[in-house]
């Protein structure tokens, strides 16, 4: 064995047998704040603001100029901590206008935004601020100045 590291070429010059103290301090506070809120209370929690986020969308975003529609299912037992927003024309563009407003969403083609609450961190007024966004982003044609292709990470 070598004394002096010699990194791989590849991706591979990242792998390492133990994690970093550093990595291992911060997992050690993530699972200190998982622990005293309980998977209980943060799948409550991910229910509850998932089931905001689309009555938001039912009530504000499901009509005429917006024409959102809801992907997901909408029993909560049959639901993850997502929500699947589809749009049928214009989601690739609308998904790059609420980046960058700042909203961290995930596209899946052809048509599919995914919003994800996170329970931990995120707020109820959050929710509502992206379902605010998607409104004024339609609104407003925001989404136009985006391209149609789609980057290799959207």
């Amino acid at each position: 064995m070598n004394l002096e590291f010699i990194p791989a070429g590849t991706a591979g010059a990242w792998q390492i047998s133990s994690p970093s103290i550093l990595g291992s301090a911060a997992v050690g506070g993530a699972l200190k704040v998982t622990l005293e809120a309980g998977i209980d209370g943060i799948r409550a929690k991910s229910l509850e603001m998932t089931s905001f986020f689309m009555r938001l969308v039912d009530e504000y975003l499901s009509g005429e100029p917006y024409n959102f529609r809801i992907g997901t299912p909408r029993e909560p037992e049959r639901r993850g901590g997502h929500v699947a927003l589809e749009h049928p024309t214009e989601a690739l563009r609308i998904n790059e206008a609420l980046i960058a407003r700042g909203v961290i969403p995930d596209f899946r083609p052809p048509h599919v935004i995914r919003i994800a609450p996170v329970a931990l961190y995120n707020t109820f007024t959050e929710v509502w601020q992206v379902a605010m966004h998607l409104k004024e982003i339609i609104e407003n044609r925001e989404y136009e100045k985006f391209s149609k292709v789609r980057k290799a990470v959207s």
